[in-house]
């Protein structure tokens, strides 16, 4: 498996722009999304690709991300509890480990979208719209700046 995808380009891409980093890390903390989930949804779109959640289901990285990366997180964050100057280390080994564990996350969802068509009815502002929606149903108000603030990093990145 590839590691270093167009995925992981245009991932790194996003994320370092302003709001992006911080949105993310809200909705993942205050509603459970994940923030691979959220990127590669935006990838799809500048691909021309529609978020398919059933077939995402069925993937290797929703298997991994739920058997390696979120109990990563979740050890790492324990650690940061009771974080002590012996602890500093192993915290930030464990960040590492995290984020190598997102970068398989990524390439797993790379693979699994060269399998799906392309969506040519429908714009890429669309599809951004459709995908991001899809994964943020039931979430009020954070929904709408969300979708508003990811689109807007994602129409910047793909227009590069």
């Amino acid at each position: 498996m590839q590691l270093h995808t167009p995925l992981w380009n245009f991932v790194l891409a996003v994320y370092a722009q302003p709001e992006v980093e911080d949105l993310c890390l809200r909705l993942q903390n205050d509603h459970g999304l994940s923030i691979n989930r959220l990127l590669f949804a935006g990838w799809l779109a500048s691909e021309q690709k529609q978020l398919n959640l059933d077939a995402l289901a069925q993937s290797n990285a929703v298997r991994w991300q739920t058997e390696v990366t979120a109990p990563l997180r979740a050890l790492r964050y324990k650690v940061r509890e009771d974080i002590k100057p012996v602890a500093d280390s192993v915290y930030n080994a464990m960040r590492r480990a995290e984020l190598e564990a997102e970068r398989v996350e990524l390439a797993y969802f790379y693979e699994t979208s060269l399998e799906w068509p392309l969506e040519s009815s429908k714009s890429v502002e669309e599809l951004l719209e459709d995908n991001l929606a899809s994964l943020l149903k039931g979430i009020d108000d954070t929904k709408v700046n969300a979708i508003k603030v990811l689109a807007s990093a994602f129409l910047d990145t793909i227009r590069e």
